[in-house]
């Protein structure tokens, strides 16, 4: 995306003599200096409150898009069997590890806490004695020994084995599936972690994770279809990973309808057969993720669509008989705005960094600088301090400094006076802007109007907008 850069930035200049600055965000020291140095001119009423608002937005934003993310909230609109399942084992692995924790990591002790009968045949448990079982066993890993550095898997516990066999067990006389998918992802684990030094003699742990996966994919558990798929997709099998995306896409799985959307974007000419790109099948299944709320599906639509605004060999992929096709370029800058919208509604930072670039930037005729601030804020908040959201957000508030630092200029140019500051009986001012109430807490602490004399200001900002609403009429009369 090609945004023009509007308005010449000026150089951004920390003062080595100021106190320490407290960090904030995923913000270096100096970055921090920045913004509130730059805060300070363009929103001295906002600066103070920087370092704590923004870092406790970022976690009310972090904490939701956690529960949006969640394997809970995948599966609800599958089989309710499957976030069952999950729920299950979330309650049991909180149980055995207050159990561990209670017994000092003794097994016996933990057994007990449990009331788990250590000497009950497996074929005699309930399904919820063969998972404790499973979790107790599992949970138990002595990483004290191991050389520094070295990285640790599940299967590095000293009872993997007796633990792997009671997931087994769950999975082949309960047809538990949550319990082959989580053997699935610890043989996963072992595999980009470890490269299998905690496997048997002929093992391959990649091979064995994708087959659970497909063992509890064929029970029809979306996830574990999805994970399938993403095994597939990376071996470079797309139709056998289409197969499977597509039948967890049905299943209601947001991120297997994203990854199709990828797939029939991009296309693959290494397929055998050739997959092609079909854009109307991307939209489709970006849009079915987006109504999933799966918030980078958003995003992808709204850049597909924006590229198709400014690129007329895109546009012309688009068959004229497809919904979304139009002959007019700005309707599908129309269309990608919708999107970035409704992806910035879930708090995806990259679409509201894009909308921040769009209204900052004057070539689509949007411009909008307050708004561009504004959206760039929210990407910084969202994207916990990213580099490329701060280096946005401080261009726009240096640009901001740079207007604000001519019209003052220009103000003080034009000369004038104006009628005498409200001052208290202890000689603090109030802001002399009309809109303003902002008091000075010290005395002297307001910026004074370099024409009349009279008049004080907390910022420049007050200053340019009393100039404009009838100061620069009367200043020096």
């Amino acid at each position: 995306m090609a945004i023009i850069e509007e308005v010449p930035e000026s150089p951004i200049v920390v003062d080595s003599n100021e106190a320490p600055v407290e960090t904030f965000l995923g913000l270096s020291r100096e970055q921090c200096h920045i913004l509130l140095a730059l805060y300070h001119v363009v929103d001295p009423s906002l600066e103070p409150a920087v370092p704590t608002l923004f870092p406790e937005m970022a976690r009310k934003f972090g904490e939701d898009r956690k529960e949006r993310n969640s394997v809970i909230k995948k599966l609800e609109r599958a089989p309710e069997v499957y976030s069952q399942e999950v729920l299950n084992l979330q309650e049991i692995q909180k149980a055995v590890f207050v159990a561990l924790m209670e017994s000092d990591m003794d097994l016996d002790k933990a057994r007990e806490f449990l009331k788990l009968d250590g000497s009950k045949k497996m074929e005699d448990m309930t399904i919820q004695e063969v998972l404790s079982n499973g979790f107790l066993l599992g949970g138990m890993r002595d990483d004290s020994n191991a050389p520094e550095g070295k990285k640790s898997s599940p299967l590095s516990s000293p009872n993997f084995r007796e633990a792997k066999k009671f997931y087994d067990y769950a999975f082949d006389k309960f047809k538990f599936t949550m319990a082959a998918v989580q053997l699935g992802s610890f043989y996963l684990h072992e595999f980009k972690e470890c490269q299998g030094e905690n496997c048997q003699e002929g093992e391959d742990p990649e091979q064995i994770s994708l087959e659970y996966y497909l063992k509890a994919a064929e029970e029809g558990n979306p996830m574990a279809m999805h994970k399938a798929a993403w095994h597939f997709d990376q071996k470079g099998d797309w139709h056998k990973a289409i197969e499977w995306y597509v039948k967890a896409a049905d299943n209601g799985y947001p991120d297997s309808a994203h990854n199709l959307g990828m797939i029939y974007q991009e296309g693959s000419p290494k397929a055998v057969p050739k997959i092609e790109v079909d854009l109307p099948l991307a939209i489709e299944y970006y849009t079915r993720g987006l109504h999933y709320e799966y918030a980078a599906s958003g995003t992808q639509l709204g850049k597909l669509f924006f590229t198709m605004a400014t690129d007329k060999s895109l546009r012309d992929q688009l068959p004229e008989s497809d919904r979304s096709y139009s002959s007019d370029p700005k309707e599908y800058l129309h269309t990608a705005m919708s999107y970035f919208n409704k992806a910035a509604a879930f708090a995806e930072w990259e679409s509201i960094q894009l909308l921040g670039m769009i209204y900052g930037s004057k070539e689509f005729g949007l411009y909008d600088i307050d708004r561009a601030q504004n959206l760039f804020e929210l990407a910084l908040i969202t994207s916990n301090g990213g580099a490329q959201s701060f280096e946005f957000l401080a261009r726009t508030l240096s640009a901001k400094r740079t207007i604000i630092a001519e019209q003052l200029a220009a103000q003080e140019a034009a000369g004038g006076s104006s009628a005498k500051q409200d001052v208290d009986a202890s000689g603090l001012k109030t802001c002399a802007a009309k809109e303003c109430e902002n008091k000075e807490t010290k005395k002297d602490e307001f910026q004074r109007c370099a024409g009349c004399k009279k008049r004080f200001y907390c910022s420049r900002l007050c200053q340019v907008n009393d100039w404009k609403k009838g100061h620069k009429a009367n200043c020096k009369k």
